[in-house]
């Protein structure tokens, strides 16, 4: 009996469709990461565009990233912005929304169409468009891997903003790290401003 069943499951998993590379979103130590409904996708029920793109606040609050920090970190930074990719190590190439890095890391004429090998100063990550169904990890535990992976590697600053709770987490190497609301301050390289004074002042203008 035990047989059987070991028999039906293996042809079970045989029928489960391959995910095709373009609906991997990251990978993190050989651990492929789903894009947020890519079953819909294979199954035909929506195309890679709708569940690739920003939603609107995610979208918004990256773009006012790149417009607050321009004049304040541009001279001397990239400020980089539209889920780029990072090569940390073999299989471990995580998506990125948002990135301070040096200029000194690369120019117009040095950069080529890869994924950067260089750790950021900062990352910045609005939500994420991680599948939790399809991954082995909690939220919370891919949240925390995601983080370690980055700090590790010599990103010197990893903030998280989660949209649905008005949060903030700020990770920094062999320090505690800090979950605060919007209105509260936080710091990058040595710049303390808050997510809500971001906003507020984006629609006053």
């Amino acid at each position: 009996m035990i047989g059987v069943e070991t028999i039906k499951e293996k042809k079970r998993k045989k029928k489960q469709p391959e995910v095709p590379a373009y609906l991997v979103y990251e990978t993190l130590d050989g651990m492929p990461v789903y894009y947020q409904g890519y079953k819909n996708v294979i199954s035909g029920k929506q195309t890679s565009e709708e569940i690739m793109g920003y939603g609107a606040l995610q979208w918004l609050i990256i773009n006012l990233l790149k417009d607050y920090f321009q004049p304040i970190f541009g001279k001397t930074h990239w400020i980089l912005s539209g889920e780029g990719g990072l090569h940390v190590s073999h299989k471990t190439n995580p998506s990125l929304d948002f990135v301070i890095l040096p200029k000194s890391a690369f120019s117009l004429k040095t950069a080529k169409n890869k994924y950067i090998e260089t750790p950021p100063r900062v990352v910045i990550e609005v939500d994420t468009k991680a599948d939790f169904e399809a991954l082995p990890l909690s939220p919370g535990s891919y949240y925390i891997k995601k983080t370690e992976l980055l700090l590790n590697f010599g990103v010197e600053e990893v903030i998280w903003i989660f949209t649905q709770v008005e949060k903030v987490m700020v990770a920094r190497p062999n320090q505690p790290w800090l979950i605060v609301d919007w209105k509260d301050e936080i710091e990058v390289l040595g710049h303390r401003f808050s997510i809500q004074q971001m906003i507020d002042e984006a629609e006053k203008e």
